[in-house]
């Protein structure tokens, strides 16, 4: 989930200088192939410079560069949530800052604490937060999973379904989260890929707004969080063929069809194991029947994407760490426990957090047992 020479001027090259800071970790990178350029294309030149990629994200100053002149435009937005379809022409004369993000990627959810803070405190002050929801899985493309997650998460910006990635390519943009932020004169002025720097995004965008003449005062958004992304050994582990790694059952994987597996004695860190009638699929692996899936993590957090179709309804899954119940303390928010035993309740597609140990990090194996077949699993994430 997370990823020096001079500068190219593709955004792709600024991206890689970036990623290098804290891969599988901070940012969540896609894997589709580039269709555009944005900075430093030939239709949209980079005005001046960067000098050094790797500081592309420090305070260097009062004025920040112009790294393009112009937006891309919103193209093949599928719809829009909370607002009227928006334009680059529309948003002249506001600071704007497009955020391209995916409702179950962790670091993006990590990031909205933040987005959903300088909307509320600059919108009225010629400010404009613009999420581009771009999807990583399918279950991301249905427009009523994205309303449910926008609700649940209490964004109030405008939020552009952007299904068919024509503004990620406008952008050439590669990561969940990134931040792309223009001045009152639609210049493109700072980028930042993945979580941190908040505390330089919000300095960025009170820079911008005292350029286009308004006066701001306010203390930057600060959220507590006993997160060491330094001490996670864990990274993204995707469970669909197309991207699966780790995988340690001793069957080989058929792809798109059913078939037994059986868990190895052990499980090496950052090993998985599935158990039962499985079913992998290029994004997921669904079950089949009672089946359970396991994975040896090196982390504090530990959450999985996964699923479960409306009509099927909900199921409980019977979750442990090192084999015994999770201790009350390692709770996730989306365990809950009874008859001596923890579970989680499975229900829409989402990020479910399992393991929060709140800030204690070590080796641990967790397991979920699925009673019934239909639930789809995607992706292991951990913080």
């Amino acid at each position: 989930m997370q990823r020096h020479t001079q500068i190219g001027i593709a955004v792709a090259a600024i991206a890689l200088a970036f990623v290098g800071m804290a891969q599988y970790v901070s940012t969540h990178t896609a894997t589709l192939p580039a269709q555009n350029s944005f900075v430093g294309s030939a239709s949209n030149p980079v005005v001046g410079q960067i000098p050094n990629p790797g500081k592309m994200n420090e305070d260097d100053g009062d004025t920040l560069p112009i790294l393009a002149n112009a937006m891309p435009p919103f193209s093949g937005i599928a719809s829009w949530l909370n607002s009227q379809p928006l334009t680059p022409e529309g948003l002249r004369g506001k600071v704007t800052l497009i955020d391209f993000w995916t409702y179950s990627c962790i670091n993006c959810l990590r990031t909205l604490p933040y987005t959903t803070s300088w909307d509320q405190k600059y919108r009225d002050k010629g400010f404009v937060l613009v999420g581009v929801h771009t999807p990583e899985f399918a279950f991301e493309k249905v427009e009523s999973n994205v309303r449910n997650a926008i609700t649940q998460q209490h964004i109030a910006y405008p939020v552009a379904l952007d299904n068919d990635y024509g503004t990620w390519n406008a952008y050439n943009n590669r990561y969940w989260p990134a931040e792309y932020l223009f001045d009152a004169e639609g210049r493109l002025r700072y980028v930042h890929f993945g979580e941190g720097n908040y505390d330089v995004t919000e300095g960025n965008i009170q820079k911008l707004l005292a350029e286009a003449g308004v006066t701001v005062d306010m203390a930057k958004t600060s959220v507590s969080s006993t997160m060491n992304l330094d001490a996670v050994r864990s990274p993204e582990t995707y469970i669909g063929y197309a991207r699966s790694a780790g995988f340690a059952s001793p069957e080989r994987v058929l792809k798109d069809g059913e078939q037994t597996y059986t868990a190895p004695k052990t499980l090496a860190e950052n090993e998985l194991a599935l158990e039962g009638k499985w079913s992998v699929g290029e994004e997921e692996a669904e079950t089949r029947g009672s089946a359970a899936i396991s994975y040896r993590f090196t982390a504090s957090n530990v959450n999985l994407v996964m699923g479960r179709d409306n009509e099927a309804g909900a199921t409980e899954a019977e979750v442990t760490m090192d084999g015994k119940a999770v201790p009350v303390d390692f709770r996730g928010k989306d365990i809950t426990a009874h008859d001596g035993k923890t579970f989680v309740r499975i229900t829409n597609h989402r990020l479910y957090s399992l393991i929060d140990a709140q800030g204690i990090y070590g080796t641990h194996t967790i397991r979920i047992q699925f009673p019934d077949a239909g639930v789809g699993a995607y992706a292991f994430t951990f913080g």
